[in-house]
């Protein structure tokens, strides 16, 4: 059965700032889940907590929420050369380290459930790179997180390798000065309390949905300890580099077959 509620015409008025383009500064939101109580309550509840902070405000975070870009791809099927970029695992289990190579393009598929899964990523030419990278380059700890698409989006996933990288217009970046609140905020957003404001958020239907990064940065994050920040961090870090680890493995033992 369908949620219900209740509200005043002036509870949905919404501001925002620095829209992006077509999208107008003042609106009203008549999206259902911008107004259930099992969303709006954890907004509430966070608002309320003593020490949370939402995304824009923290004073880590580096420049502005923002997406990538569509990037022009540089593979091409007919030409396995192509296929390959820098830092890829070949089918060896060995990592690429031709400077000459492409760099690695990610996509919204690439974004999993707490991890990024390099096998189906692309590839750009190092020309495209260097022109988009302002834009679209995302470096080691970013938060990435899935902006569109029914089924894939509010997925977010923690960059966590040192070569080079672009993603596409439908993954959301956020660069924090501070590596573990990076993780921990990763880990947070993909929590319950997170994934809620997450779907509040959401715009659109019929499978045409989208999260903007202006509303991406009215997320209220959970306060911890630094202790408890180092912790968290710690063991999500950890848990990506085994499934590295782990694909690397497989391919080596692959390989020998």
């Amino acid at each position: 059965m369908a949620k219900l509620a209740i509200r005043k015409v002036t509870d949905t008025y919404l501001d925002l700032n620095d829209p992006e383009s077509g999208l107008y500064s003042n609106n009203h939101i008549y999206e259902p889940e911008f107004h259930q109580e099992d969303y709006v309550s954890v907004c509430d509840e966070l608002e309320g907590t003593k020490g949370s902070f939402q995304l824009s405000t923290n004073e880590k975070l580096v420049g502005v929420i923002h997406r990538g870009t569509q990037p022009k791809y540089a593979d091409v099927e007919t030409d396995p050369s192509s296929l390959n970029w820098f830092g890829m695992t070949d089918d060896y289990g060995k990592q690429v380290n031709d400077k000459g190579a492409n760099i690695c393009a990610l996509k919204s598929v690439c974004i999993r459930a707490g991890y990024v899964d390099l096998e189906t990523a692309r590839s750009v030419s190092k020309e495209t790179y260097e022109k988009t990278k302002h834009r679209a380059g995302i470096q080691k700890n970013d938060v990435l997180i899935n902006s569109t698409g029914d089924g894939t989006i509010g997925r977010v996933a923690v960059y966590d390798h040192d070569f080079p990288a672009v993603v596409d217009g439908h993954i959301t970046i956020l660069r924090f000065t501070d590596e573990d609140l990076a993780w921990y905020i990763g880990a947070f957003l993909m929590s319950e309390m997170g994934q809620k404001q997450i779907t509040r958020y959401i715009n659109g239907s019929s499978g045409q949905v989208e999260i903007y990064p202006q509303d991406i940065a009215r997320i209220w994050v959970k306060p911890a300890t630094q202790k408890k920040i180092a912790k968290i961090a710690s063991e999500f870090r950890d848990a990506c580099g085994s499934y590295n680890k782990f694909k690397q493995d497989i391919k080596k033992a692959l390989s020998s077959v």
